[in-house]
């Protein structure tokens, strides 16, 4: 192999390592032990069909939620313990994930003392917002099946010697469901435990990012970049071909549209961001979340480095100084080729497949 072509293949090699070795590293360090609760993610069950009715009298199925990352609550409001409590977690998680499209769900364990005027009158009191935090209630039967069978929590009436004793009427969970998109149970948080509640806040955000922002033709350059960064990686794969084939002039325009198709994605990279004001967070966790960064980081320092990598090698070629151009050439190609396809698979691990 040639030299060049070496060096070319040993840069790139060697950022791929460093950038995976800094990436174990900090997955390591922000490595914490696992909070109170019970993760469901590699085993989620499905609720199935509910009617229930919200505060406001509107009839909310099981098809209202399916679409939407949620949180529940279990709670009657003649409760004087856990359940001012519960709902007051409810009210710090409306503040912490206001800027996601997460649910809040509060459902009523009384349905018979808990009717939708008086479940109004207490999110009233916690500045409960009606689009994005409900209170349910409905017949009995169906809150308590759903409670039991499909939550598959505890619920029961307290006999009249332990209301005496100090016990709450009603015997129920105070640990907040976490829903996915589905209906799809996937854990368990402990009210009373800070630290699951700041797992359970990370994990809801991961699952519900903040809505998009920016105008909408803005939203759509992340897919035109990712052709364009395809568009790119075919062109460089010519262009190799042909110069390898001797044929000069094909490879000299397919270079000078390779170039053109980089600017262009220059161009609108800059444009996204300038619009949208940030990127989109990735939402995988596990190892596929270390893989995506060691891409991103590695693609990130390569961009940054080819740059002026690029323009060296069409200067030497412009000026005529073809043996010059070949050796920095032998290079670039490996290096914007991975860029390139690289791309492309941040775009995918971002958009198309954010959970892995």
């Amino acid at each position: 192999m040639d030299a060049s072509y070496r060096l070319g293949l040993s840069v790139l090699l060697g950022t791929v390592l460093v950038s995976a070795g800094l990436c174990l590293a900090a997955a390591r360090r922000t490595a914490t032990p696992a909070p109170a609760g019970h993760d469901l993610s590699d085993h989620p069950f499905e609720l199935g069909q509910f009617q229930l009715t919200e505060r406001s009298g509107k009839s909310i199925t099981e098809a209202d939620l399916a679409g939407r990352v949620w949180v529940a609550s279990f709670i009657f409001t003649h409760c004087p313990l856990s359940c001012p409590r519960i709902t007051g977690v409810m009210k710090g998680l409306q503040e912490k994930l206001a800027d996601t499209s997460v649910q809040l769900v509060s459902l009523s364990v009384d349905p018979e003392r808990d009717t939708p005027e008086v479940l109004a009158n207490y999110a009233k009191t916690f500045k409960a917002d009606p689009n994005r935090w409900w209170f349910l209630t409905g017949p009995k039967a169906e809150v308590k099946s759903l409670v039991l069978d499909r939550f598959k929590l505890g619920l029961a009436d307290a006999s009249p010697s332990e209301v005496e004793a100090g016990a709450e009427a009603i015997s129920h969970s105070d640990r907040l469901a976490l829903v996915a998109p589905g209906n799809k149970v996937i854990g368990y948080f402990d009210t009373t435990n800070r630290a699951t509640l700041d797992a359970l806040t990370a994990r809801a955000k991961q699952l519900a990012p903040a809505p998009p922002k920016g105008p909408a033709w803005a939203r759509q350059l992340p897919a035109v970049n990712a052709t364009l960064n395809a568009t790119s990686g075919v062109l460089l794969l010519l262009g190799w071909a042909l110069i390898r084939r001797g044929r000069v002039q094909a490879h000299a325009v397919c270079m000078s549209c390779c170039v053109a198709v980089s600017t262009l994605f220059l161009i609108c990279y800059l444009v996204y961001h300038y619009e949208i004001g940030g990127g989109v967070p990735f939402r995988g966790i596990g190892p596929i979340r270390t893989l995506y960064f060691t891409i991103l980081l590695s693609h990130v320092v390569l961009a940054a480095a080819i740059v002026p990598l690029i323009a060296i090698t069409l200067v030497r070629a412009l000026r005529r100084q073809f043996e010059r151009h070949a050796r920095i050439a032998k290079v670039t190609f490996p290096l914007w080729l991975y860029v390139s396809i690289t791309g492309v698979i941040i775009y995918l691990m971002l958009y198309q497949f954010p959970h892995g």
